[in-house]
C-alpha cells in the first residue's frame, strides 16, 4: 500500500514540485546581491566630497536658469531628441549619475543611458513638486509615470522621488544622486521578479 501510494502520479509530481521549488530557493539564495551597504554609502559620500560647488548665489539669474534646465530636462527624457539635443547643455562632461538603478560617469553615458531609457517607454510623464537648496545642494522632489512594455505589463507606473544634484560653475549638473524605491517602483513590476519582490513585501507586511 505505501510503495503504490509513492508510485502514485500524483505524489510523483508533487515529489518533483518540491525539488523544484527547492532548487529555485537555491539559485535565488546563492544569486542574492551581498552586503555593500557601508561601502556604497561611503562611495556616496566620497563622491560628494570630490564635487566642486558652483558657489551660485541663492535668486541669482544663473541658479534659475541652470535649475530651469535640469528641471526641463527630467520633464523631457520621454523625448529621445529632446535627449540626444540637451544632455550635454545640462550635465557637465565629467557629471555623476546614480539613479538607484545604475551609476553612470559622463555626459556622453549619461546621454546614452536616457537614449535607451527613452526608446523602452510607451508613457512618461514628470512633475515637479518642490525645489529646496541646502548649503550647495538642490533638492528636487517629484512626481513620476512611466509605462514600458516590460512593466506591469504596460500599464502605467505611478512613483515618486528626490533628485540631489550639484551644480558646477557653469550651472551644470556635476552630481546627481536620486532618492528613489527601485524596489517598489521598478522591480516589482517585472515578470517573475515582481512576483518575488512581492512576496517579500507581503511577509515584511505581516511580521
Amino acid at each position: 500500500m505505501t510503495l503504490s501510494i509513492l508510485t502514485h502520479p500524483l505524489a510523483t509530481f508533487l515529489a518533483g514540485l518540491m525539488v523544484s521549488l527547492a532548487a529555485i530557493l537555491l539559485v535565488l539564495a546563492s544569486c542574492a546581491a551581498p552586503n555593500d551597504s557601508a561601502r556604497d554609502v561611503a562611495a556616496y559620500r566620497n563622491r560628494l566630497e570630490k564635487t566642486a560647488a558652483s558657489d551660485l548665489r541663492p535668486g541669482s539669474p544663473g541658479e534659475t536658469e541652470a535649475l530651469a534646465r535640469f528641471q526641463s530636462f527630467l520633464q523631457e527624457i520621454g523625448d529621445v531628441k529632446k535627449v540626444h539635443a540637451n544632455t550635454s547643455k545640462v550635465y557637465a562632461a565629467d557629471a555623476y549619475l546614480d539613479d538607484t538603478l545604475a551609476v553612470h560617469h559622463g555626459a556622453a553615458e549619461i546621454e546614452a543611458y536616457f537614449t535607451k531609457t527613452s526608446e523602452t517607454m510607451t508613457e512618461y510623464k514628470v512633475t515637479i513638486d518642490d525645489v529646496a537648496r541646502s548649503g550647495n545642494d538642490y533638492y528636487v522632489r517629484w512626481t513620476m509615470i512611466v509605462a514600458a512594455p516590460a512593466l506591469s505589463g504596460g500599464k502605467p507606473v505611478h512613483s515618486i522621488g528626490i533628485s540631489q544634484i550639484r551644480l558646477n560653475r557653469e550651472g551644470k549638473v556635476a552630481f546627481h544622486q536620486d532618492f528613489w524605491d527601485a524596489g517598489k517602483n521598478f522591480y516589482a513590476h517585472l515578470p517573475v521578479v515582481g512576483g518575488a519582490v512581492g512576496f517579500v513585501h507581503k511577509r515584511l507586511a505581516s511580521n
